[in-house]
């Protein structure tokens, strides 16, 4: 395959600075691309709320934009999200859900329309079910590209465990009638793409089901395992944390954190009282604050850098019971050496191995036992660490989930007959 590959990434965010796993997969995936020798034009909407986020990961290019480095055009649209009357009763009673129709805009269908007007790409990689709606103008380009779906989540899921979380039942019913229409969408698109991409094998079955005839690859969400990886000759830092490291904006983060807090915390810090549990992560809301006023727990919000808090942290937990996808927290948290306490839901869809690489608990009182023996088993801490930082360095540093992406696109292309 000749390495003037035209790349159309289409997304719903831009993807600088990376402050959420979608934005951080889309910046990788870009960039690698890109490195391989993909010729990249990056298209999404303007996330204005991300420019001001400043998320961890960002300060590892000393805070500038380095898009424009590996990217030969970027295009953005600004979003309209807000609900009128009129989307509202479209999601609600339609075909299309709301999530999907908040990204679908006059704006971004003539900005589209106009880029593949003006320039001939060879594949269009669309992120994920919330732009499957461009699809036909995408199918109206004069190059014919082959056009790929990433999942970054299986949404229909994602929804439906939110509403089974929800108490209110407005809130319960509107999930569980959105989650309904996004399964329908994602059966119906499962044949109308050429290609899918999913994190994780368990996402890949959830669509096989679907649609078993749909092909189907699987690409795993990455870390910058150099980045998080402490460096030769840093000072050891005293081991006086428990950290959960996450957007704090984020539903099953927030329901994740105040269980814990509320049900696991109080048992270990009674043993550890020199522990401090450490919630990081953006835009942590009043439920969350709130719980800094409990014995032992901090609440950082925005932090400039995540990694002087791994470094502090004897473990970090990953105590999600709602959500989808692959856990990037897992990956940063194995990179940077942490051993780390997760439910199985949490570490879903990562090749983790109990015991070798991770410890998983269910109920609190397994939470509780696995955080007792790694603070008090300096073996097992050693082995949790470096089975983990193993497994991320040999299958999720990201220059390597690159290369399995460009073989499947110089693969579509071949059996397309645009080799």
């Amino acid at each position: 395959m000749t390495d003037s590959l035209r790349l159309l990434y289409f997304a719903p965010k831009e993807c600088w600075p990376p402050s959420t796993g979608g934005q951080l997969r889309n910046f990788y995936l870009a960039r690698e691309l890109a490195a391989a020798g993909e010729r990249v034009t990056y298209l999404g909407f303007s996330d204005n709320r991300a420019r001001h986020a400043q998320d961890a990961d960002t300060y590892q290019f000393e805070n500038r934009n380095p898009v424009g480095e590996w990217c030969e055009q970027l295009i953005t649209v600004p979003l309209d999200s807000s609900y009128s009357a009129a989307k509202l009763a479209r999601g609600l009673l339609g075909r299309t859900p709301l999530p999907v129709l908040n990204y679908t805009t006059p704006a971004m269908q003539t900005a589209l329309k106009q880029l593949l007007d003006e320039r001939d790409f060879d594949i269009v990689q669309v992120q994920g079910l919330h732009l499957a709606d461009y699809l036909p103008i995408i199918r109206a380009a004069r190059s014919r590209p082959v056009v790929i779906c990433d999942w970054h989540n299986v949404e229909s899921e994602l929804m439906l465990r939110y509403g089974e979380q929800m108490k209110d039942l407005p809130r319960r019913l509107y999930a569980r009638a959105t989650a309904q229409r996004m399964a329908d969408m994602e059966k119906r698109i499962l044949h109308e793409f050429d290609a899918h991409l999913a994190v994780s094998e368990r996402d890949k079955a959830q669509l096989m089901a679907l649609s078993p005839n749909a092909p189907v690859y699987v690409i795993e969400n990455g870390v910058n395992v150099e980045y998080y990886s402490p460096k030769a000759g840093q000072e050891e830092l005293p081991r006086h944390r428990v950290v959960f490291i996450g957007s704090m904006d984020y539903h099953a983060n927030i329901e994740a954190v105040t269980h814990f807090a509320r049900d696991v915390w109080p048992q270990v810090f009674a043993k550890f009282p020199h522990l401090i549990f450490t919630i990081v992560g953006r835009n942590p809301p009043p439920d969350v604050t709130v719980l800094a006023q409990s014995p032992g727990i901090e609440v950082t919000g925005r932090v400039r850098d995540v990694r002087p808090y791994c470094r502090e942290s004897i473990a970090a937990v990953v105590p999600l019971r709602i959500g989808g996808g692959s856990r990037l927290k897992i990956l940063e948290a194995m990179a940077a050496e942490l051993p780390i306490v997760s439910t199985e839901l949490g570490a879903e869809g990562l090749n983790v191995i109990h015991g070798e690489n991770i410890l998983l608990a269910e109920s609190d009182e397994e939470f509780d036992a696995a955080l007792s023996e790694i603070c008090t088993n300096s073996d097992l801490r050693q082995k949790l660490t470096t089975g983990g930082l193993q497994m991320v360095q040999e299958n999720y540093d990201w220059p390597v989930i690159g290369a399995r992406l460009r073989e499947v696109h110089d693969g579509l292309l071949s059996a397309a007959g645009r080799s």
